[in-house]
Order: C-alpha cells, then sequence, then structure tokens
C-alpha cells in the first residue's frame, strides 16, 4: 500500500483507513506491506499489528513530500515480493510504470477530486490532474469511494471504476476523565473533524456558529502542517467558545467523536469521508454541507445546509430547541453504517477486487 502517510495512522482519514484495511487484511491471512514516509512517521518498528511497515526518506514540503516519498516507494516496491499493490490517491501514479514493468498488479483507489484542493498552486495542481490521467491509463483497477466519483471516471476517462466505500464500526465510547481533560460535557459541544484546509470550510462553520446565542462550544480537531496562513485566520476569526484541539487520536478521539451534540461535516472536496462516517458509527446527529458526496454517504441520517449565509445557524439554532431531533437522527445514523459501511463489507470488496485481478 503505497500513498498514504504510513501507519498507524496520525494525520487524517487515509490513514485511518490504510490501518484498517491492512489489520483487517492481515487477520484474513494476507501479507501486507505500508510504505511509511519518514518525515510523519511516529514510530520506528518495522511491523504494526501484523502489517509490514517501509520507512521511506521525503522531503519535507507541500509540494515535495509526496512526489519524493511516492518515487522511492515505488522504486523500492518494484523490487519486492508483492502480487497486488494499492495506489492510495493519484500523487504515486506518475511512477506506477515502475511496478508494473516487474509485473505486479496495480490498484488505484482515486480518493476524490485531489486536484481541486485549494492548498494547490497551479503547478502543483496540473501534478495532480495529469497524475489522476495517467492512473486511469496504466493502473489495472481504478476503485471509487463513492458512487459520484466513480460517474466522473466514467464520463471523464471512458472506463469502469469498481465501487468500494471507506469502513466504519458502530460504537459509542464514553469516558468522563477524557471530555474532562478536554473541558467538555456529554452532548454539549458541536464538533468538527478535518484537516485545517480551506476545502474543508471551517472558516464557514465558524462564522456560522459565532452568530448563534449559545454557552455550547464548538470543538474543532484537527490539523494541517502546511496550512498556517489558514489556521491565522481561522484563529483571529474564532470567540472564546471554539476550542481548537489539534489532532486527537486513539480512544481520546473514539470519545469527542461519541459524546458530541452535533457533528458539522463541510468538506466539499473528496469522496466517502471516514471521519463522517465515523461520526455516524458513533450515533451522532450528522449536519453536512449538500456537496453530492456528502448527500451520498448520509441518505436519509443526517441534515444539510448550504454555504448560504444564515443557513447553518438557522439549523444550529433549530436543533439547539428541538433535542429530540439529535436523539432521533443519532438512531438511524448508527442503521446506515450497519447496512451500507462496514468494515467487513469493505474488505470483503477488496478480496473479491483481488481474486478478479489476479485471475485476470
Amino acid at each position: 500500500m503505497i500513498g498514504s502517510r504510513g501507519i498507524p495512522g496520525n494525520y487524517g482519514g487515509f490513514e485511518t483507513f490504510t490501518e484498517r484495511l491492512g489489520i483487517g487484511l492481515v487477520e484474513r491471512g494476507y501479507d501486507i506491506t505500508v510504505y511509511c514516509p519518514s518525515v510523519s512517521s511516529t514510530i520506528s518498528e518495522r511491523s504494526y499489528k501484523g502489517i509490514q511497515r517501509v520507512i521511506v526518506p521525503a522531503i519535507r514540503a507541500k509540494s515535495l513530500e509526496k512526489i519524493s516519498s511516492s518515487l522511492l516507494s515505488c522504486v523500492h516496491a518494484t523490487f519486492g515480493d508483492y502480487d497486488i499493490i494499492i495506489f492510495l490517491g493519484v500523487s504515486p501514479a506518475m511512477f506506477a510504470w515502475l511496478p508494473r514493468l516487474a509485473g505486479k498488479k496495480l490498484v488505484m483507489n482515486i480518493d476524490g477530486l485531489e486536484w481541486k484542493r485549494k492548498k494547490w498552486g497551479k503547478i502543483a495542481a496540473a501534478y495532480l490532474k495529469i497524475s489522476e490521467r495517467i492512473a486511469n491509463t496504466i493502473c489495472h483497477i481504478i476503485v471509487a469511494d463513492s458512487r459520484v466519483i466513480r460517474t466522473y471516471i466514467g464520463n471523464e476517462y471512458l472506463r469502469e471504476a469498481v465501487y468500494i466505500a471507506y469502513g466504519a464500526i458502530p460504537g459509542k465510547y464514553k469516558d468522563e476523565a477524557v471530555l474532562a481533560k478536554f473541558g467538555l460535557k456529554e452532548k454539549s459541544y458541536f464538533l468538527q473533524v478535518c484537516r485545517l484546509e480551506p476545502e474543508n470550510n471551517t472558516d464557514l462553520i465558524i462564522r456560522e456558529y459565532n452568530r448563534v446565542s449559545t454557552d455550547m462550544p464548538l470543538v474543532i480537531l484537527g490539523d494541517a502542517p502546511y496550512a498556517h496562513g489558514y489556521k491565522k485566520k481561522l484563529f483571529a476569526m474564532a470567540d472564546g467558545r471554539v476550542k481548537f484541539l489539534g489532532g486527537v487520536y486513539g480512544h481520546d478521539y473514539d470519545v469527542l467523536r461519541s459524546c458530541a451534540f452535533t457533528y458539522l461535516h463541510a468538506h466539499e472536496i473528496g469522496g466517502t469521508n471516514p471521519s463522517l462516517l465515523e461520526a455516524l458509527a458513533a450515533g451522532n446527529c450528522v449536519a453536512v454541507l449538500d456537496v453530492p458526496y456528502n448527500l451520498e454517504v448520509i441518505g436519509n441520517a443526517g441534515l444539510s445546509f448550504s454555504k448560504e449565509e444564515g443557513n447553518l445557524k438557522s439549523l444550529i439554532e433549530m436543533l439547539l430547541a428541538n433535542p429530540r431531533i439529535v436523539d432521533d437522527m443519532g438512531s438511524i445514523s448508527v442503521k446506515r453504517i450497519e447496512e451500507h459501511y462496514r468494515w467487513d463489507l469493505i474488505i470483503s470488496g477488496y478480496e473479491d477486487l483481488f481474486r478478479q485481478i489476479l485471475k485476470e
């Protein structure tokens, strides 16, 4: 598996996905290796929960980190004893011809439309768009994590992508000590989980929340190592009720996502988002920005808002006045995960894909 920032996950949704999928496949008897860029690796061990880790050097710079680690990963993997290589995101596609020449079967999880992200300049965006085109030319299988992305691939590149979503594990985590550590109480805060980058619209959420008269804090989990200007803007916008907790992982993260009053999700680029699935799996009332990717995930198990000024403010005020709706939506959320986004279904989908690609 090449293209994430490695395991254990300590950055974003793709890293969580890499870890969950890798562990699930190991439990089913597969030998799994994950390539881990040195700049984001938090441990030095060569294995993690049965997954082999290959730590590769990377240049610590926004536009070069993934390119440098992808190149070295592809060179190393070309000579590795692997049957299948799964690329996570399109960044490694420029170098995918190396392991293909060595007879490896290539699977690309497209991870949304990366080139549309506002954080990239023109050169980086062009590189990612070209990488997307190369991926659809050179890889044996393209995986789309949402049906909207699958339709895009069909229209743009005239090929059929395989739809396999992300997964989540239903369950609530309660721990008063964890909440107390962050100065919070159960069902008494709004929550957003995201990288602090423009396309996740944390500025929109803060703008609308600032106009609501409530003592219930807005908690924001996440960071972004290169988005210094955007983070400075967010800190300046926020009033004293907004709590920026940075990256929170493991048990603490599970507790925080389980005990929110409402989970607010404003991502607008990408497909099936892991943090949105995890919020649903924890039985949260979920409110999402009304873009196709988000609406596909929630079905009838959530509420939506637009970018129109005052729209999210009105929704927040409605939920504060009607806590019964919050409880009712939480019950529907868990059912949505159980029916469509269980990890066993996702891992089985990849197993079927492996059998297909090796047979062909």
